[in-house]
């Protein structure tokens, strides 16, 4: 027997070692040369197949089809794209057609349903009657929300006793009355008093300086009271409706007073039906001016006025019925 530690032994192991390399070369190269035999047969078969049928590529690979955006890539050299605004929606446009029947209300009885979108941190005030969202930058009111119906409208008035305060839930601190005196501005109220005279406490919460808003007195005792008259109708009409308003509070304004109440260019309110057969909205658009032009002139879409003031209305409905609700315009359920 060899011995591990005699220098043949070691000569006769280098010597075999480039034998068994040889062999397992010799293996690689015929499983290469098989492998590649395959291929070829593979590629013969496929091309066999195209030629049969009249194709250079197969059907698998032929009927690859690229994202559609290729396909409506214009011939030719193409134009940059322009931005366009959007057409703003008129009476005339497609409506967008809907079985309100097939709709589950339940939504409505969520306690804030009416209320546009919110967060926790915002200084939300629920009150008995009416709902707030305050702005302390502006110092009033960016909503108000209720409901108003015709039950409520047809009970014995109370008389008003203006009696404007400082709203005592504001944490850090309502508008005063002072702030509106000497300013030319009226303190326009938001939820108006009239909505509220059935109920003598509801009435009086109705002058809390966070529901008010300086308005031109020619507005607010004009065309702006002239559309509270008119949801007042339609409440007796319909039963009750759903109401939001507010001023678009989207920039910096002039202000009145130590508390530096901004001074809103433009007012919404949006009036919402929900009684079936057909679950209707409308919204209108004022601007803080004069103006004897009718009701109809001021109608806009509630998307609009969502796109001006950064506010979420109605999140809480079915995604179909919001956006048909949100971006028409349907004046003739509202006007005769």
């Amino acid at each position: 027997m060899a011995k591990r530690t005699s220098s043949g032994s070691r000569k006769a192991s280098s010597k075999r070692a480039p034998t068994r390399k040889k062999s397992t070369k010799g293996k690689g190269t015929s499983l290469g040369r098989i492998t590649l035999g395959l291929l070829i047969l593979v590629a013969l078969g496929y091309a066999g197949l195209a030629i049969n049928e009249g194709k250079l590529v197969p059907e698998v690979i032929e009927n690859f089809e690229l994202p559609a955006i290729q396909d409506s890539e214009p011939e030719g050299e193409s134009e940059p794209i322009q931005a366009t605004e959007e057409p703003i929606p008129t009476e005339n446009d497609a409506k967008i057609e809907l079985d309100f029947e097939d709709f589950d209300l339940y939504f409505t009885k969520a306690f804030d349903f009416m209320w546009p979108a919110y967060s926790s941190g915002q200084a939300i005030i629920e009150r008995p009657y009416y709902t707030l969202r305050y702005s302390e930058e502006h110092e009033q009111a960016m909503w108000v929300a209720y409901k108003l119906s015709a039950d409520s409208l047809k009970q014995e008035k109370f008389p008003r006793k203006d009696n404007f305060r400082k709203d005592p839930r504001v944490r850090t601190g309502s508008a005063e009355l002072s702030d509106y005196k000497g300013s030319g501005y009226d303190r326009g109220h938001l939820a108006p008093a009239a909505d509220f005279s059935y109920d003598e406490f509801a009435l009086s919460q109705t002058f809390y300086m966070s529901n008010m808003s300086p308005q031109v007195a020619s507005f607010n005792r004009g065309v702006w009271k002239k559309l509270e008259e008119q949801v007042r109708k339609w409440s007796i009409e319909e039963s009750e409706v759903y109401v939001v308003t507010g001023p678009i509070l989207n920039k910096e304004f002039i202000t009145i007073g130590s508390n530096e109440v901004s001074v809103p260019e433009q007012y919404y309110k949006i009036i919402l039906d929900v009684h079936k057969p057909e679950i209707k909205a409308i919204a209108f658009l004022l601007k803080n001016e004069k103006s004897s032009a009718s009701l109809e002139t001021f109608v806009v879409t509630i998307d609009q006025i969502e796109a001006l003031s950064g506010l979420d209305f109605f999140p809480s409905m079915p995604d179909d019925l919001e956006d048909a609700l949100e971006g028409n315009i349907e004046k003739s359920s509202w006007f005769d």
